[in-house]
This record gives structure tokens, sequence and C-alpha cells, in this order.
């Protein structure tokens, strides 16, 4: 698991280096560019900023996966503090370049600046609230689907238990049948011992009688 998360760290850093440094660059060029792509550069720099802070996110979460205490996890927490740092620092340096660019621009470049960059805006915007809606709803069908699977796990459970009880009612009156076909064999097999236990002592009876007789008939004949 922790090689996993390591390679899977690595290949974000790779991801960082590459985004950031494009970032850098796209900063650099923006002064340099027409004023009619001016807005729509700074808009797309910011779009990379937020890849970058979303890069960033992931990358702490994966982090948290390294086992606790070790040497290991330190090292890439002090990494993505260092990475969020140089983010900051890139947010500045886009600021910078705005500011330059407005000292740069004469009126009616700087209207025009202005104007493109809350248009840029509100389609980011629309865009966001677009996919944010998309999400909104994948996870309500998500829930749906759930709700339904889980209605179906429902209803099997409780038809399985319906079944089960059917099987425990006609097992419960197999018991009680098999109590009552002992109670009559308990009953019948008393009767029969009594029944035994009589006629052997009425055997030793009619032996003590007849053994007596014979002494008797014996004595006599003496």
């Amino acid at each position: 698991m922790s090689s996993q998360t390591v390679e899977q760290l690595s290949g974000f850093e790779k991801q960082y280096s590459l985004q950031t440094a494009e970032i850098t660059s796209k900063i650099g060029r923006v002064h340099t560019l027409p004023s009619s792509e001016r807005a729509g550069a700074v808009q797309d720099i910011r779009r990379n900023l937020e890849e970058v802070n979303d890069l960033l996110d992931q990358m702490e979460l994966v982090v948290r996966e390294l086992e606790s205490n070790t040497t290991e996890r330190t090292k890439y927490e002090l990494r993505v503090r260092s990475y969020q740092s140089d983010k900051k620092q890139l947010d500045t340096e886009l600021e910078k370049a705005i500011r330059r660019v407005r000292e740069e621009a004469d009126r009616d470049e700087l209207l025009a600046f202005d104007d493109q960059l809350d248009e840029h805006r509100q389609e980011d915007q629309l865009i966001a609230n677009t996919q944010r809606l998309e999400r909104s709803t994948r996870k309500v069908q998500d829930a749906h689907r759930i709700a339904v699977e889980t209605e179906q796990i429902g209803t099997e459970m409780l038809s399985n238990l319906a079944s089960q009880r059917e099987t425990i009612g006609r097992s419960r009156d197999r018991l009680r049948q098999s109590n009552a076909d002992l109670g009559r064999a308990n009953k019948t097999l008393g009767s029969m011992i009594r029944r035994a236990i009589q006629n052997r002592l009425l055997l030793l009876i009619v032996t003590f009688l007849l053994s007596f007789m014979f002494l008797y008939i014996v004595y006599k004949a003496i």
C-alpha cells in the first residue's frame, strides 16, 4: 500500500512541476500579448492555478494514507506545504502581471481589459455552475439508484424472512408432533414396564407357592 501511495505521489509531483512551469511561462508572457488576448490569457492562467490547487488537495489526501509518524509521511507533508507556498507565490506573480498590464494600458485598453475579464469570469462561473449542476444530478441519480437497490434488497430480505418463518413454523409443528409421539411412546413404554413388573411379581408368588407346596408334600410324606 505504501509503495503504491508513493508512486501516486511521484506522479502528482511530476504533474505539478509541468503545470507550474507552464503557468510561470504564461505569466511571463502576459504583458507581451496583444491587448485583445491578455484578458483571456489571465483567465486561462487562473483556471490553471485552480487545477494546481485541486492537484495539491489530492496530494494532501493521499499523503494522509501513509503511515503516521514516519519519515516518509513527514517528507511528503513538508513537500506539499512547500508546493502550496509556491502556488501562493504564483498567485502573487499573476496579480503583479495584471497590475503591470493595467499600468501599461491606456484608458480604452484598460476598460476593454476589465470588460473582457468580467466576461471570461462570467463564462467560467457559468461553466462552474453547470458542472455543479451535473455533479448534483449525478448525486441524485446515484442516490435514487441506491434507494432502488436498497428497496430490492429489502424486498428480498422480507421474502427470505417470510420463507424462513414458514420453514420455522413447519419445523415447530414437526417438533410438537414429535413431542406428542414421544409422550405417547413414553406412556406405552411405562405401561409395558409396569405390566412386566406385575408379571414378574406374579411369577415370583407362584414360584414361592409351588415351592411351599412341594416342601409341604415332602414333609407329609416323611
